[in-house]
This record gives C-alpha cells, sequence and structure tokens, in this order.
C-alpha cells in the first residue's frame, strides 16, 4: 500500500510541475530590443528602430576604427 501512494504521490508531483513551470504563451510586452541592425555591405549596416520606424546609416571603414552613424531619420 505503501508503494501505491509513493507512485500517486510522485505522479501527482510531475503534473503540478509541469503546471508550475510553463508560462504563458505570448509574454507581457516585447521583450526584443527597440533596434535591429539590418546588413547593406562588408563595411555598411543599417539600424532600424523597430518601435518608430526612424533608420540611420553606420559605416566602419576600418577595423581598428568605431563605426560613424548618421543621425536617425525624421
Amino acid at each position: 500500500m505503501k508503494t501505491w501512494s509513493t507512485v500517486l504521490l510522485g505522479v501527482a508531483i510531475l503534473f503540478a510541475a509541469q503546471f508550475a513551470h510553463t508560462g504563458p504563451d505570448k509574454a507581457a510586452g516585447d521583450r526584443r530590443g527597440s533596434f535591429e541592425g539590418v546588413a547593406a555591405s562588408d563595411n555598411t549596416i543599417w539600424v532600424v528602430d523597430t518601435r518608430s520606424g526612424r533608420v540611420r546609416k553606420c559605416t566602419q571603414e576600418f577595423a581598428d576604427q568605431t563605426p560613424r552613424c548618421s543621425k536617425l531619420s525624421n
């Protein structure tokens, strides 16, 4: 009898753990950052603000220099 109660308790814990560790299908809010990079060429990318739709162009001429970016579009 003790074996059956232990097995049933284990199965109940497994079912409870399954529901306790699952989250909602969609998390609240967008967890991505608001900026996304799109490759234009080997040394140029377009940076897009996915929330406002504004863009900027960033170019890196040499590997040891930091990229230069234009201002965000209107």
